[in-house]
Formats: structure tokens, C-alpha cells, sequence
């Protein structure tokens, strides 16, 4: 399977690895204990949750490692499992073992998602729409080793930005980049720690972690995300308003 995202902080690496193993141990901790609890071993249905266990944990570590979209669809069939057990032996069969490790298998999958859901990893962008007009990314300028490049504003979430650009930036290098709207021109500093080419020819996803040495350097950031907020909203409502005058026009003829 292709790594789609270079990842620069080795310490995160390790992080997300330690939150991965332990959440497997609990998922497959919490399977044990259900069965000793029902004392069903070795009959078919225990060889078939075990397999449908040990390949779903497989797929999700390797999706969590590589960071492939998969990852959310396979977290989304471990979070069924663990709130099956919850209700299971919450309501039908009370066992405040099985609840506890249930609810740490569901903690540290959620701190997983929490960490995955950040714009250096997997940003909100509207994969959906292909006329670039209707996007809610914000047109702006990178600058690095005096090259000033054309770029995208993507997602902006969490003091991380995720960025548009057919340039090809080294992991670590900061950047300055200059994000003009109306009148107003927005100036932000990151370092590049993520890296996503999905489709060779295609824009790079580049997730940048903001440095932000001041108050006033937040209150900037902070008012760009107003912007592009509001510009996310104008651009959906300018794109359903055209569609309607299109189809005015058309029954008027």
C-alpha cells in the first residue's frame, strides 16, 4: 500500500504508535473477557468475531499508520463494536469489568480520531466539488527562500494550516504566507510538517503547524478564520443562487 503523507515529527509518530497498540490490546483485552464472561469459547461464533477482530485491527493500523481515508470507515466499525458491548452489558447482561474496558477502548479511539482529524493529517477539504469557483479555499501567496508561490488556503483548524500548492516544499522549512481578502491582508508563519500528493498533477496538501509568538499574531489568525468561514458560506450560497437563475432561464425558454 502507497504512504500518501510524509510526516516530519518523529515524536508524534511515536505518540500516535503507543495510542494505536493500546487500543488494540483493549479491543481484543475486552473481547476475552466478554467471552470468558458468556464462557463461549471455541464454538463458531468465537472463530468468527476473532478473525473479524484480527483483520478489521490489522486494516486500521496500517490505515492509521499510512493515514489513508480508509481509516475512518474502519474507525466507525470498531466504534459499533465497543457500543454493542456497552449496551450489551449495560442493560442486558451488567459486568462493570467489561464496561470499563469498553469505555477505555472507546476513550483511546476517540483521542485517535481526535489527532487524525487535525488539518496536518486529514483536512476538511470539498473533495466533492470540481468547479474551483464554489470552493471555500482562500487564493494566497507562499514564500520561502525568496520565492513567492501561488498557493490555496484549504482548512484552517487547531493552530494547523492545510495549503494548496504544485510547488514541492521540504518537510520542516517555514514558510510566510500572505493571505489578501478585500482590503485586508492576513500574514501568518508555519513550519511544514505534513506532505499529501493523492493524484500525481494534482495540488499537494501541505499541513503546516502555525508559529504564533504573540497576542496579536493570534487575533489575526482568529479573524482569518472568520473570513474564511464567511467566504466557505458566500461561495455555497453564490453557487446554489446561479444554479437556480440557470434553471429559471431554462424553463423560461
Amino acid at each position: 500500500m502507497k504512504k500518501l503523507l510524509e510526516i516530519r515529527n518523529d515524536d508524534e509518530l511515536r505518540k500516535q504508535t503507543i495510542t494505536k497498540v493500546i487500543l488494540i490490546l483493549l479491543i481484543f483485552s475486552l473481547f476475552l473477557i466478554v467471552r470468558i464472561t458468556d464462557k463461549s469459547f471455541f464454538k463458531l461464533s468465537f472463530y468468527l468475531e476473532f478473525i473479524f477482530l484480527f483483520i478489521t485491527t490489522r486494516f486500521y493500523a496500517r490505515a492509521y499508520r499510512n493515514k489513508n481515508y480508509a481509516f475512518w470507515g474502519i474507525t466507525l466499525l470498531i466504534a459499533l463494536y465497543i457500543f454493542k458491548n456497552i449496551l450489551n452489558f449495560t442493560f442486558v447482561e451488567y459486568n462493570m469489568l467489561v464496561l470499563y474496558i469498553a469505555f477505555l477502548a472507546a476513550i483511546f479511539l476517540g483521542i485517535n480520531a481526535f489527532v487524525m482529524s487535525s488539518p496536518l493529517y486529514y483536512p476538511r477539504v470539498q473533495w466533492w466539488e470540481y468547479d474551483f469557483r464554489y470552493r471555500g479555499e482562500l487564493k494566497g501567496t507562499m514564500t520561502y527562500d525568496e520565492e513567492n508561490v501561488e498557493v490555496r488556503l484549504a482548512d484552517l483548524r487547531r493552530n494547523c494550516i492545510s495549503i494548496l500548492s504544485f510547488d514541492n516544499v521540504d518537510l520542516g522549512r517555514e514558510i510566510f504566507l500572505e493571505i489578501p481578502f478585500g482590503s485586508k491582508l492576513f500574514t501568518l508563519k508555519g513550519q511544514v510538517q505534513t506532505r499529501r500528493e493523492v493524484i500525481p498533477g494534482r495540488p499537494v496538501h501541505y499541513g503546516l503547524k502555525l508559529i504564533l509568538n504573540g497576542a496579536e499574531e493570534r487575533k489575526n489568525l482568529a479573524e482569518l478564520k472568520k473570513v474564511w468561514k464567511m467566504h466557505k458560506k458566500a461561495n455555497l450560497r453564490r453557487k446554489f443562487s446561479e444554479i437556480k437563475e440557470a434553471n429559471e432561464d431554462a424553463n423560461a425558454v
